[in-house]
């Protein structure tokens, strides 16, 4: 964008609700623009280069609904790899035409509300880039990395978080630490560790991760697959929206038996339906959580030789309820450790003290490294709008507005798309929505057809201004706040709750109340004509 423009909108970030949100407002008539800091498509898809990345969604649930993209688009895998989505996505601009629409290597610093003008001013490292009626940051819920506070990190030479993987590292052979076991953590433990000379994974929290099941998919499985497509796709209005519908049965409906039975079921299934196709107190019953606890760890140990080493990967008592942090999906992970050259270290028995140039010490042993990885995770959901210098009416940040120390108020939104005293601003798989609790692609279609279907109708009302009222955030945050208080979600320390960042404010950054409830909310609120929203 070489020089100034004036645009209905300006949508941030090239991944899945950017390029919808993309298609729609040009499809719908409106001017827009869509930029993104990287070279191509993707968001985190694009930049995240370390070995064995994937996702953990199945076909065809991560990708879009469109006939003609689905008809045409054949995956290679049930559960793609990076580079694959990459090439979805690009196809997808092509298929859509809208990759001419793109301003790639445009990274936005600030986004100034005018009062005055009733727009939008969008700005970059070069200065002003545009003016817009509407501003739709999609920066994603895993763009800023969290790394905790190391002694020493900085002298360490090699030492990368696992999304800043450099493309052209080789850990063959190398003496190789990784510090943390979430889902980069052990997709990079499963792919590094038979190649490496020594693999040292540092673990603050077991991961209960569950059985992969991976597939390669041929063209008669693909037919037979598609053949389904529609009704799977209208499936995904379930409580996480993926094709997993909870039974309404609980856990201990059945005997011991048939229970046993029901979890090998779900395990034989692969994929995340141990967590999301579970019994239907699984999240909220501690009873029932312990007893699906019960069954995965004795499965774990299972296949671990070393006693030691299982009791750290499974404990007896679990260490926070299942399936209130995100269960990864694993094929070998916990075989890793019965190989000679992988050592697993529990850092709450003995922490890490320091990280000097040739390796890290912990409270017990020094672990001579040549490479360290960071799987140490994000500043989930908020992050990248934060830092962002974002200012609404009166000038007043963002930051500012979603104080999140912990006695601040903490973030308010109104239905997880807008937020009170920053007109025309919308953000999609943002804070207050299921966002990473629901499939991403759905949650890009379904959020960015109700954004599309506002600035329609405040277009024919020939109105240029939206903004949610304070009351309604307060509604929004109540409605959050006891579906939070139906689950188990609340007790752990986990991203969904913001608890992986030191001093930060604990609360429900996904909507807990299901995808279904979340959708109706929408189309209330649509059919009302946008009731708790101010329109001038």
């Amino acid at each position: 964008m070489a020089s100034p423009k004036k645009l209905d909108a300006v949508v941030v970030g090239a991944s899945w609700a950017g390029l919808w949100l993309l298609y729609l407002l040009k499809k719908s008539g409106f001017t827009v623009r869509l930029l993104d800091a990287c070279e191509g498509v993707g968001g985190v898809w694009y930049y995240t280069n370390y070995p064995g990345c994937r996702v953990d969604t199945e076909v065809p649930f991560y990708e879009f609904s469109l006939p003609e993209l689905w008809k045409d688009w054949k995956w290679s895998e049930k559960f793609p790899s990076r580079a694959e989505i990459r090439d979805y996505l690009l196809w997808v601009c092509q298929k859509l035409n809208i990759y001419e629409d793109i301003d790639f290597g445009t990274r936005i610093t600030a986004a100034h509300w005018d009062e005055q003008a009733r727009h939008w001013r969008i700005f970059s490292g070069q200065g002003l880039l545009a003016e817009t009626t509407y501003f739709v940051p999609c920066t994603g819920y895993t763009t800023i990395k969290h790394v905790p506070t190391f002694p020493g990190l900085e002298s360490f030479p090699l030492a990368y978080h696992s999304s800043e993987w450099p493309e052209n590292l080789s850990v063959t052979g190398m003496r190789v630490g990784i510090v943390g076991t979430g889902a980069s953590g052990i997709q990079i433990i499963e792919n590094v560790s038979p190649d490496v000379k020594k693999l040292v994974v540092f673990q603050r929290t077991p991961n209960m991760a569950t059985p992969l099941r991976q597939e390669v998919l041929d063209d008669d499985l693909r037919g037979q697959m598609k053949t389904r497509y529609p009704a799977l796709f209208d499936q995904r209005v379930s409580r996480f929206g993926f094709n997993a519908d909870r039974p309404t049965k609980k856990t201990f409906d059945d005997n011991a038996e048939q229970r046993e039975v029901f979890y090998e079921r779900l395990f034989d299934r692969g994929g995340l339906h141990f967590w999301l196709a579970n019994y239907d107190d699984l999240l909220s019953s501690r009873e029932a959580n312990q007893e699906a606890y019960r069954f995965w760890a004795k499965s774990v140990r299972d296949r671990v030789r070393d006693p030691s080493v299982a009791a750290k990967l499974a404990p007896v008592q679990a260490p926070h309820a299942f399936g209130t942090k995100r269960p990864s999906l694993e094929t070998s992970y916990f075989e890793r450790f019965n190989q000679d050259n992988v050592v697993l270290i529990d850092v709450n028995e003995h922490p890490i003290e320091q990280v000097l140039p040739n390796g890290v010490r912990t409270s017990q042993d020094f672990h001579e490294l040549d490479v360290l990885i960071l799987a140490t995770g994000f500043d989930a959901i908020v992050g990248s709008m934060l830092t962002m210098d974002i200012r609404g009416v009166g000038g007043r940040h963002l930051r500012e507005k979603w104080m999140l120390s912990d006695d601040s108020a903490g973030i308010h939104t109104s239905l997880g798309l807008m937020t009170e005293g920053f007109p025309n601003m919308f953000f999609p798989i943002g804070p207050q929505a299921p966002s990473a609790l629901g499939l991403t692609p759905q949650m890009a279609e379904v959020q960015g057809q109700w954004i599309v279907d506002c600035l329609t109708w405040l277009r024919l009302e020939n109105k240029a201004v939206i903004e949610p009222d304070h009351q309604a955030e307060e509604v929004w945050k109540a409605e959050n706040d006891q579906a939070a208080k139906r689950t188990l979600f609340g007790e752990t320390d986990s991203w969904y709750m913001g608890a992986n960042i030191q001093g930060r404010k604990k609360q429900p950054l996904c909507y807990l109340g299901g995808v279904h409830r979340y959708i109706n909310f929408l189309k209330e609120a649509a059919a009302q004509g946008y009731p708790g929203f101010h329109v001038r």
